[in-house]
């Protein structure tokens, strides 16, 4: 996280003011490993699932979560310190003190044992107010004077997807399965956000809604996943390993698509650079899982600092979100498809951004021979080159803009740096992840040849001018 900060991955927002909790700053070089975890995403589903990519307004008037339910439900149960005012979630401050989870206790169960185990403010000691459900939506107003109208901004992107659902329907050409990506900002009011970038108030999503027909559950891809072996731990708190085909033979997992998305996120996380033995799948318990949710689970990355991160969610929403919609805006959500007559169910593959973007840090971070490093997948890297002149002279200089030049003609995203010797600018691409260094020396000026050096091995090879771009591409691979 240091060296997050410090070289420009992230940091905390608005520090000359003090800061506000739960919002961070991608800087230059988290920006783009964050556009690059997008885009590894966006090949996942818009080329291999062939799914359709949409950006629908943050900002929705109040309507859309009466209908989903957000505005009556979307809460948290919240105390505060009579003394010292400090703001708790009730259920995790006496998950701590009681040590067992309170998922799903209502509010005069969770009262009762603050009064029972005279939970108190960890902060001053002073006696917590009576327990309350907070609502997590950032509520606004469109419109000036008495024509202003309530609005929310997003806590979710679905719930956007669906409103367009007949339009999309047409451009699927009327066919079902048809898949629908969303990526962008979602807001939630957290009670007091902490660690770091895992609970924000501002943070951003990658959802994927499918719509498919309620009686054809089933995936023709299953088998390029089914092998996988994964961790799981089932809602009764069982855990075992076995392979995905195993686990939907067995019942642990319900439908085969659940599976299949499941596998496939396993698939993209390596890829993405987070440890997949660090990885676990966790079905939800009955009181946690949607009322409307037939199954669902989660992809957890098990943090060597924070436990447990929550970066996948998915699961079977049935019609419910298509039937609310066309209740309360009348407008038909219904399709005539092979015959008959019905409202699609939708599979949802929840992505979060920021969490993976995390794991991705973590997983990367490499101490080797004290030297310090992060071994980002060449896909995801801020920088796929980094090339240094060896000295300031000599015509040296003048030869590596002039190579520098030509990976820019070619697209290929690199940094310039000519400041300190060549071990300290090696070092310092080592630790933004920058999976190879090309150094124009004297030897260049004779031949035509650059040193290409790899971060992780730190071996070097001599590559002529005219074939450096198809050697960096084809390292890439």
């Amino acid at each position: 996280m240091d060296i997050s900060k410090r070289r420009g991955f992230m940091y905390p927002s608005f520090e000359i003011y003090g800061g506000v909790s739960g919002f961070y700053d991608y800087g230059p070089l988290g920006s783009r490993i964050k556009k690059n975890i997008e885009d590894l995403i966006r090949k996942y589903y818009l080329v291999d699932e062939q799914c359709f990519e949409v950006e629908c307004p943050i900002l929705s008037p109040e309507a859309v979560w009466v209908a989903s339910g957000h505005v009556k439900s979307f809460t948290d149960l919240m105390t505060k310190c009579l003394k010292c005012g400090e703001p708790y979630r009730a259920d995790h401050l006496a998950e701590k003190c009681i040590e067992r989870s309170c998922e799903g206790l209502t509010v005069c169960e969770l009262d009762d044992i603050v009064k029972e185990y005279d939970i108190r403010c960890p902060k001053c000691n002073g006696k917590l107010d009576k327990i309350y459900n907070y609502n997590l939506m950032f509520q606004t107003f469109v419109g000036p004077g008495k024509n202003k109208e309530i609005a929310y901004l997003r806590p979710e992107t679905a719930q956007t997807t669906y409103l367009a659902f007949r339009r999309l329907w047409e451009f699927s050409r009327k066919k079902l399965p048809f898949g629908v990506l969303q990526i962008g900002k979602s807001f939630r009011n957290e009670i007091s956000p902490r660690q770091g970038m895992l609970r924000l108030r501002e943070f951003n999503q990658a959802e994927i809604q499918f719509f498919i027909d309620p009686d054809e559950k089933d995936n023709m891809d299953f088998g390029k996943v089914s092998e996988i072996n994964a961790r799981l731990i089932t809602k009764e708190g069982e855990e075992c390993t076995m392979s995905l085909s195993e686990a939907v033979e067995s019942g642990v997992i319900h439908l085969q698509i659940i599976a299949y998305f499941l596998g496939k996120s396993l698939k993209l996380f390596e890829d993405m650079g987070i440890n997949p033995d660090a990885l676990r799948l966790r079905q939800h318990k009955d009181e946690e899982r949607a009322f409307y949710s037939t199954d669902t689970w989660d992809i957890e990355y098990i943090s060597e600092v924070f436990g447990n991160i929550e970066i996948v969610g998915i699961s079977d929403r049935t019609d419910y979100d298509l039937k609310a919609h066309m209740g309360l805006s009348k407008q038909d959500m219904n399709v005539n498809f092979n015959g008959r007559k019905f409202v699609p169910h939708v599979i949802e593959i929840a992505y979060g951004i920021d969490r993976p973007f995390y794991c991705v840090i973590e997983s990367s971070y490499c101490e080797v021979d004290n030297r310090i490093f992060f071994a980002f997948p060449k896909d995801i890297a801020p920088y796929k080159v980094c090339v240094f002149p060896l000295v300031r002279k000599d015509n040296v200089l003048e030869k590596a803009q002039e190579v520098f030049d030509l990976l820019k003609k070619e697209a290929i995203y690199s940094f310039y740096d000519y400041s300190g010797s060549i071990g300290k600018r090696y070092a310092r691409a080592d630790e933004i992840g920058v999976p190879m260094c090309v150094t124009i020396d004297y030897q260049t000026l004779e031949d035509g040849t650059v040193t290409v050096r790899d971060r992780d091995t730190k071996e070097q090879e001599r590559v002529e001018i005219n074939k450096l771009h198809a050697f960096i591409t084809k390292s890439a691979e």
